[in-house]
């Protein structure tokens, strides 16, 4: 064999022996997260609290806490403490909203920060003790996919499920050369109120993530709200998408019979929401991420703000009396 013709087989021989993260499925476990942590391209993203992440985190895991990917209440002080506890319960605009998808030049800066390039395979790690937890790291896969970021998974089991297979943990914190992180903004992976009642009025599957108590009217999440859902809305709690509640997500074959149990179809469009949109990214990565929906949304408002708007229409099994 002449030389050229060698160093060609040689080459091709490398590049199919490297590892490819376009086929990574979104979903993955400890197992393949171990063979694959050594790439460069690869980040483990922690979203714990950075107290807990210094404690205990996945050798190299950046640290990113959850609340950095939710816009936060105001810490208002004198005069601004005053304008604000006479606007309790009066909050109608989404812009005034918590809890809601930050804007897209501050999760660039973020990103930049922890050294995340648009090339970048994120794998997200949340503690994994519970549906919750789960509910948490697929809202961050949400928001890297409204951000345009195809290469994405989440670690089945989060920080739990890694360290039950006895590998080690680090403690304190690591960081990465930061980036120069670019979004390709999808909104249309966001909807809002406006275009959740047009799919309302389209006959669109609307998918309640919350527990049974809020589904059917006998309690709300803020005293502004009015109590029910979403009419028509099939009803899926979140914990039921976690393996007996567990931070591992229950099998494909599982997930369809569920949904099939709950009237919600396995294709199509269908947008999925809660409370402030945390429980339903769960249901929605079930969805979109494991059965291969991609007509699947989240509304990230959720009832948080269709539950305060006088004219968005609303419905209660149960309606309760509390001046009777």
């Amino acid at each position: 064999m002449n030389r050229p013709l060698r160093y060609l087989l040689l080459a091709l021989l490398v590049f199919l022996s490297a590892p490819t993260f376009a086929s990574a499925p979104p979903l993955v476990d400890a197992q393949w997260l171990k063979a694959n942590q050594d790439q460069s391209d690869l980040v483990v993203l922690d979203i714990q609290s950075a107290k807990d992440y210094q404690r205990f985190h996945i050798p190299g895991a950046v640290n990113a806490p959850y609340d950095r990917w939710r816009t936060q209440p105001p810490k208002p002080n004198g005069k601004a403490a005053a304008q604000s506890n006479a606007k309790t319960n009066a909050i109608a605009n989404a812009s005034e909203l918590t809890s809601m998808l930050p804007p897209g030049a501050q999760l660039e800066a973020m990103l930049s920060e922890l050294g995340v390039s648009n090339d970048d395979h994120v794998v997200i790690v949340a503690t994994g003790r519970g549906a919750s937890d789960l509910a948490a790291a697929a809202r961050v896969f949400w928001t890297l996919k409204v951000l345009g970021h195809e290469q994405a998974s989440l670690l089945d089991g989060g920080l739990v499920g890694y360290a039950d297979t006895g590998a080690p943990l680090a403690r304190g914190s690591e960081q990465r050369p930061a980036t120069d992180y670019r979004a390709a903004l999808q909104p249309e992976l966001a909807p809002d109120a406006q275009a959740v009642r047009a799919a309302l009025a389209a006959k669109t599957p609307l998918v309640d993530a919350r527990s049974e108590g809020e589904f059917v009217g006998i309690y709300t999440g803020d005293d502004a709200e009015r109590p029910g859902t979403i009419p028509g809305s099939h009803h899926l709690p979140h914990d039921w998408i976690s393996d007996s509640g567990s931070g591992k997500l229950r099998s494909p074959g599982a997930l369809k019979a569920l949904f099939e149990a709950r009237g919600v179809a396995t294709d199509g469009e269908q947008i999925h929401f809660c409370h402030s949109g945390n429980r339903a990214a769960l249901t929605w990565f079930a969805a979109y991420a494991v059965l291969g929906n991609e007509d699947a949304l989240l509304y990230d408002g959720s009832m948080m703000e269709w539950a305060r708007d006088d004219n968005l229409p609303i419905s209660a099994e149960i309606e309760l009396c509390d001046a009777c």
